[in-house]
């Protein structure tokens, strides 16, 4: 099988997750029993506007059979219509857009700041000198895990912010703003990869291979790079899950450091049962987490070329992964 033809069955497979996705979720809101849309817009405490409201029961077309109006929701998909909040009656599409903006940036630092923390914590646990160090370092991503997302957020605004100063709590200080919040999702996010990186290395560490590198008079920083090469690889998967995470784990951390972002979308869209923002919302983190794992797979070849997405010498057989161990004559 080709590299195109392995592409293009992925992509398949990732179409498939999301359209299995959008039904899941569509039935769960619109095929319940009684009429959703019309009873969260009805409620005397919704702040829509009467006009508005009705508009969106028309647009919705409830009246209709469940075929029609899935076929009616999709054909609204492919154009871009993920159809109106009924909490204030805004366009899905622009409330996502308002909050993927400051999300994606957050969860960018937050990879950055899981990945500086996760290197450094693993290397410092297989390669420090001392036998303590290296001890005290393979308990931190077990203490990372018990500390609850919140209580380190807190104490990240009572140190820097409230004491020290270093930032504020209330304006919003541009990129300054989001170190501590990136920081807060990196120790939430970087125990499991930590483990998984410090496993993959101590593993590497003790392969034949690391003997010949240093009998043909490697370095031990020449040495080590190849252990991190090597070792690393496990870890690649559970990066691209944490990479697609993020970008809807930081709910708890957008409340902390009130931050508008799509985390605090779907907290408040959950909290109103606002069925449209929801299922747009999962369709968009079902996308990026597919895209996420589709370029992790084509990753591997890059990290070790042992491994083979497709058979070279037929040009046939299934999409799989095909490990050769080399072995030094």
């Amino acid at each position: 099988m080709s590299r195109s033809h392995y592409i293009l069955k992925r992509i398949g497979h990732a179409l498939l997750v999301m359209g299995l996705t959008y039904l899941l979720v569509w039935t769960i809101i619109f095929l319940m029993p009684g009429d959703p849309v019309r009873n969260r817009l009805d409620n005397p405490q919704n702040p829509v506007p009467p006009e508005v409201a009705e508009h969106i029961i028309r647009y919705y077309e409830l009246d209709r059979s469940g075929l029609e109006q899935l076929l009616l929701s999709v054909t609204r998909l492919f154009q871009g219509d993920l159809g109106y909040s009924l909490a204030n009656g805004i366009p899905v599409t622009e409330l996502l857009a308002q909050g993927i903006q400051s999300t994606f940036l957050l969860a960018a630092l937050g990879l950055a700041a899981t990945l500086v923390i996760s290197a450094a914590v693993a290397l410092t646990a297989v390669f420090a000198p001392w036998g303590p160090v290296r001890s005290a370092a393979a308990v931190i991503p077990l203490l990372s895990l018990s500390a609850p997302t919140f209580l380190v957020g807190l104490l990240l605004l009572q140190v820097f912010a409230y004491q020290l100063g270093w930032f504020s709590s209330i304006r919003d200080e541009g990129l300054k703003s989001l170190l501590l919040p990136a920081v807060n999702l990196g120790i939430a996010a970087s125990p499991p990869i930590t483990r998984v990186l410090i496993q993959g290395l101590s593993d590497a560490q003790r392969k034949p291979f690391v003997n010949v590198l240093r009998a043909k008079g490697l370095s031990e920083a020449a040495v080590a790079a190849h252990v991190v090469k090597n070792g690393s690889i496990p870890t690649v998967t559970l990066l691209g899950l944490t990479a697609g995470g993020l970008l809807t784990g930081s709910v708890i951390t957008e409340v902390v450091f009130s931050r508008t972002g799509l985390g605090y979308i779907t907290d408040q869209a959950v909290r109103a049962q606002d069925g449209p923002v929801v299922l747009g919302v999962v369709m968009l983190v079902a996308g990026i987490v597919t895209v996420f794992n589709l370029l992790t797979d084509l990753l591997y070849p890059a990290i070790d070329p042992r491994i083979e997405i497709y058979d070279k010498s037929s040009g046939r057989g299934a999409a799989q992964e095909k490990t050769r161990e080399k072995v030094d004559s």
